[in-house]
């Protein structure tokens, strides 16, 4: 039997640049097997885009390395061009919004040190002087995008970690692969390899191997299309003047994009419609394969780049490139460990593998050397997505990303496809009492309430679910939600917060198991607790509201989308101590009663249970319409207020006791938006946004909720020696307006809130 450390399957650019980064980082034993040849899938039929535009930092950098790796690193080690050419480029639009897009990426750009320049008609004309200007409004470039080809770029890789000691094996399926005590036992034709990491590189063939090896990955092969023209008399005249090659051009409105190819141009439409393909299974003999050109399925978007690069014309279509590339629910790329399996990786479900190839290979690459991630990776983290991420999903939502492969990308925004898929045991109260809904890790939550929307009738198979206005600039939703933050801070609100993920501790090492977990030891008895489970250096990886019920029962509750990464944290911790760990995220319910009269409506349906005996932060058992439920005295938003958790048998029972309760009180409801404002102003963090793998407790402001004393937990070290030189501190800021200087900040005051105790910073600014 072979004996390996890291076995990467998969061939293309995704998994050489893994198995490049490695070899370069001093990893030893290393294994590629490639079923076909290298590049084989959807790398050697792509079209080589490289670009800087993205949406979250984290993807941009993904991009903006590989144009590095492409352009200059790999020319340099090797002495050969990877055919890169850095030719720069635009999108165009005639959309308002898109151009409101276009400034808020231009912004991130700036913040990352990629800044894309906003572009005005005079500067598109300058840029590129073959396109017609009717209707646009403007665009935005990318000075330092360009091209590859992907086989010089993969191969060179490839020569490189070859040289380093890697090995690749060419021809060898796989066929099984299981694990076995410490180690993954990885099965070709040929060999039998045992391994301690193994790693999902296979991109077509994701779905399949991620089945060998007991994953769910959510991707689906969709063909794509892009055309090669004959030369073009324009651009052989450019070339014969020496001038430089034709920025790649991009009208995301009308779904395509252009770029030079040597003396032509290639065009590269997204039809709205998917065609999906192999969606269970990619034919064994497929390789180095395309299929039969289909344009008359994106013949309208031909004829409207035609309209608005008519040079197109002059040129006859010379080949068309027909074949798979794969798509996440979320179009982005699936990246890092895989909940619940040891030493088991994804590299997998890009759809643009050249563009993000060799970023993500050296992402993962770290990821596995250190043991933690380089930057935040929520967006590309492949645990994002978990088993309820079925066929019907991964389909419906592969269809439409593609679809949307140019849509604009709203702040707030919330698709259509792959709903319903997690609902609340409250849903349908909430949908009658006219909740706009959005999803959060497949389970959808009440965003924000339209009261004129309610009706006792709109649920069920022919509700018409209430859709938001997308903007970039003010939401149709502000004076709903500026209701539903005025209920909760004057009189009570109900809040479905079904949408957290529940853990259960019980056994006789709960204390310790928790005091061992992250940052705070385990709260008293009764009580209620913060802690931040850290990676191994420093960074915060998860936040866990730690309710100790008693002793040997702990009550753990954490962001939705941490689901997946929590239970499979907490399950690797739990392995050394005497608990028994449960996840409960669908089975209770969670109503959040608050504001200053929800004491009095607990009182009225507890019988006064809670009257002199619950304190903030308490946690307690009572009875509510003769359902047991546990309470949270602790408030998100920063008002009086419980957290009721609820067997989800008995949530609408309890539900509808707390209304008519609160009747009197002026009782209404608020969702995630309005939360979101609330926490805000008082400088709560949030998973995922202010708390992030990239920062440490102390940078996030939460020292209080760091105990090192006499203690150990993973990352400690680390976050120490970190903030001995850190540069980052997270404050809250109070903003006064003022009539004659707007921007004019003030001192910020010094705050002591109930919760996080912590005081604000006082900042000066001008």
């Amino acid at each position: 039997m072979i004996q390996a450390q890291v076995v990467i399957i998969g061939g293309g650019v995704m998994g050489v640049s893994l198995l490049y980064h490695l070899a370069k980082a001093g990893w030893k034993d290393l294994l590629l097997l490639e079923k076909n040849d290298l590049t084989h899938g959807s790398t050697w039929h792509a079209a080589g885009l490289c670009t800087h535009f993205a949406h979250n930092a984290t993807v941009q950098e993904l991009r903006a390395t590989s144009v590095r790796l492409y352009r200059d690193i790999l020319p340099e080690e090797t002495g050969l061009s990877c055919g890169f050419h850095r030719s720069g480029a635009m999108r165009i639009t005639r959309n308002p919004d898109r151009m409101d897009e276009f400034k808020h990426v231009a912004g991130l750009s700036e913040f990352t040190g990629y800044p894309l320049e906003v572009l005005t008609l005079d500067r598109i004309a300058e840029l590129y002087p073959y396109a017609r200007l009717d209707g646009l409004l403007g665009g935005i470039y990318e000075p330092d995008d360009g091209h590859v080809d992907p086989s010089l770029a993969t191969n060179a890789m490839a020569n490189v970690a070859v040289t380093h000691g890697a090995s690749i094996q060419r021809q060898s399926a796989v066929k099984a692969i299981r694990h076995e005590q410490a180690h993954w036992i990885v099965e070709t034709e040929k060999d039998a390899i045992q391994t301690t990491h193994v790693v999902n590189a296979a991109g077509t063939w994701g779905f399949e191997v991620g089945q060998m090896m007991g994953m769910n990955i959510p991707s689906v092969p969709v063909l794509h299309q892009y055309l090669v023209t004959e030369d073009i008399p324009a651009i052989k005249d450019r070339q014969k003047q020496q001038l430089p090659e034709l920025p790649i051009i991009r009208d995301p409105e009308e779904s395509w994009y252009v770029r030079q190819e040597r003396q032509g141009l290639i065009l590269g439409p997204y039809e709205k419609q998917a065609e999906v393909w192999s969606v269970d299974k990619v034919p064994p003999e497929f390789g180095a394969d395309l299929f039969p050109a289909d344009l008359d399925r994106v013949e309208p978007i031909i004829e409207a780049a035609l309209a608005r690069v008519p040079m197109l014309a002059e040129g006859g279509i010379k080949k068309v490139i027909n074949g798979p590339i794969t798509f996440t629910p979320d179009a982005n790329p699936l990246i890092g460990p895989t909940a619940g399996l040891s030493n088991a990786w994804c590299l997998t479900g890009s759809s643009m593998g050249v563009m993000e190839g060799g970023g993500a290979g050296k992402f993962l690459a770290y990821w596995m050397t250190h043991g933690a991630p380089p930057m935040d990776a929520l967006a590309i983290d492949s645990r994002r997505f978990g088993k309820w991420a079925d066929r019907n999903y991964r389909v419906e939502k592969a269809v439409e990303c593609f679809g949307l492969q140019f849509g604009v990308h709203y702040p707030f925004e919330e698709r259509a496809a792959g709903r319903n898929i997690r609902v609340s045991p409250l849903h349908e109260l909430m949908l009658e009492r006219g909740a706009v809904m959005g999803v959060a890790y497949g389970k959808e939550r009440p965003n924000w309430f339209d009261r004129k929307y309610a009706t006792n009738g709109n649920s069920g198979a022919n509700a018409v679910p209430r859709q938001a206005v997308d903007t970039f600039r003010r939401a149709d939703w502000f004076d709903a939600v500026k209701e539903e933050i005025n209920t909760a801070t004057n009189a009570v609100a109900l809040a479905d917060l079904s949408v957290f993920s529940k853990f259960s501790i019980t056994g006789p090492d709960t204390i310790e198991f928790i005091n061992t977990l992250g940052t705070n030891t385990t709260p008293a008895a009764g009580r209620i607790g913060l802690t931040y489970v850290l990676t191994s250096e420093g960074g915060v990886q998860s936040e866990m509201t730690v309710a100790l019920v008693n002793d040997s029962h702990a009550y753990l509750n954490s962001a939705a989308a941490a689901e997946e990464i929590d239970f499979a944290l907490l399950a690797q911790n739990a392995a050394s101590f005497d608990v028994t760990l449960t996840n409960q995220s669908d089975e209770t319910a969670v109503i959040g009663i608050m504001g200053p009269a929800s004491k009095d409506v607990l009182n009225t349906v507890t019988k006064g249970t809670l009257n002199k005996a619950s304190r903030w932060l308490d946690v307690q058992y009572c009875d509510i319409a003769d359902i047991q439920v546990l309470t949270l005295q602790v408030s998100y938003i920063g008002e009086l207020g419980w957290e009721l958790h609820v067997p989800a048998t008995g949530a609408c029972t309890v539900f509808k006791a707390l209304e008519k309760a609160g009747e009197k009180y002026g009782l209404s409801y608020y969702g995630a938006y309005a939360a979101n404002s609330m926490r805000l102003e008082k400088g709560y963090r949030s998973w995922g946004a202010d708390l992030t793998t990239e920062r440490t407790p102390f940078e996030a402001g939460l020292d209080r909720f760091v105990r090192t004393e006499h203690r150990n937990f993973v990352g400690k070290e680390a976050m120490l020696k970190r903030n001995e030189n850190s540069k980052w501190q997270l404050v809250l800021l109070e903003i006064q307006p003022n009539t004659e200087n707007i921007n004019a900040l003030t001192n910020a005051s010094a705050v002591v809130d109930p919760f996080y105790a912590h005081p604000v910073k006082q900042v000066d600014r001008p």
